[in-house]
């Protein structure tokens, strides 16, 4: 009788490892710590050159930024006149404190936009205010400013109703300056003038403020100028 059985088949053992000896794993392309800080560097060079960039780029100023500095000139000149009025007769030592403050910086603002003017070789029209904000009227019509009556009424003031009127004034002007700062802060192109002119608007508030304070001390009722 054949035997139709066949041997079973050779069984191999698998390696000790239960791996393939040919397997190749693939290498690490995690970056290492040096290539992470070389990297944060060159991202941190980049921006900062962006930045720097940004804040130093050629001014290509438009009509508002143009408009804005020559009609600010003519603002801050008779805002200079004011002051020079009340420290000539002028007594409480706050209010004289402030006038001086409104001389000196508001006279380096007015060196600021001339120059700036000059150096963009730009001639605005001087005899038309505001046009720049859609809004053209004579100079001595910006908003704030003081009418020729208002100015020889101050000048004629002394004592407790010099305070008021000058502070009440200063308080009229410095809202209208605050609100063509915020209009081209809008409509400029220059980013220099812009940043230059939301520090001024914020700055002028901030002296709306002191002027009401003093009014207070000196028991003056507050003004709240509504322009715009």
């Amino acid at each position: 009788m054949v035997d139709t059985m066949q041997p079973p088949p050779d069984v191999v053992a698998p390696d000790d490892d239960g791996g393939d000896d040919d397997f190749d794993p693939a290498p690490d392309r995690r970056p290492s710590w040096p290539q992470i800080v070389l990297l944060a560097f060159a991202c941190a060079f980049a921006g900062g050159a962006a930045v720097y960039w940004w804040e130093h780029r050629p001014a290509r100023p438009n009509a508002a930024d143009i408009g804005f500095y020559d009609d600010m000139t003519v603002h801050h000149e008779q805002a200079i006149d004011m002051a020079l009025t009340y420290l000539r007769h002028g007594d409480d030592r706050v209010l004289r404190h402030m006038a001086d403050e409104i001389v000196l910086f508001q006279a380096g603002d007015i060196r600021t936009m001339q120059t700036a003017l000059s150096d963009w070789n730009a001639h605005p029209n001087d005899d038309v205010a505001m046009s720049w904000m859609g809004t053209p009227v004579r100079e001595s019509a910006q908003p704030g400013m003081a009418t020729t009556a208002e100015l020889r009424a101050l000048a004629r003031a002394r004592g407790r109703a010099l305070d008021d009127r000058f502070s009440q004034l200063m308080i009229r002007h410095h809202a209208g300056g605050a609100h063509m700062a915020d209009a081209e802060v809008r409509l400029g192109r220059d980013h220099g003038e812009q940043t230059w002119a939301r520090k001024m608007a914020a700055a002028q508030r901030l002296e709306i403020d002191e002027l009401n304070r003093a009014r207070q001390r000196l028991g003056l009722p507050l003004v709240r100028p509504v322009i715009g």
